[in-house]
């Protein structure tokens, strides 16, 4: 197997495992639900390198947002870039965590 895919896999499952979910079949090739990860509440798409930088784009970002919508759940884009793993979120769900965290 290829080494970016087996890494790409790992890191699904991995993170599926600490968010307490689940890991979607053929989420690059289906129809249905297209990112890689999701559980109750939150839709994951993820991408993985060995190099010292990843390009993230707009388009990326609401194409997984996209995606987690039509799943009624919230996106996430997880990033494992060399060992480090990494969530970017919207600015909306980052004030929300804040605010949760603050009344509590």
């Amino acid at each position: 197997m290829d080494r970016r895919i087996k890494a790409s896999r790992t890191q699904e499952k991995r993170l599926a495992h600490k968010v307490g979910g689940v890991t979607t079949a053929r989420s690059g090739a289906g129809w249905a639900v297209k990112n890689d990860v999701r559980n109750n509440k939150w839709s994951i798409e993820c991408k993985t390198t060995s190099a010292a930088r990843f390009g993230l784009t707009n388009r990326d970002l609401l194409s997984a947002e996209r995606h987690a919508l039509l799943d009624m759940r919230e996106m996430a884009f997880a990033i494992e870039m060399c060992g480090r793993h990494w969530v970017v979120i919207s600015e909306e769900n980052f004030l929300r965590f804040l605010e949760l965290e603050a009344d509590t």
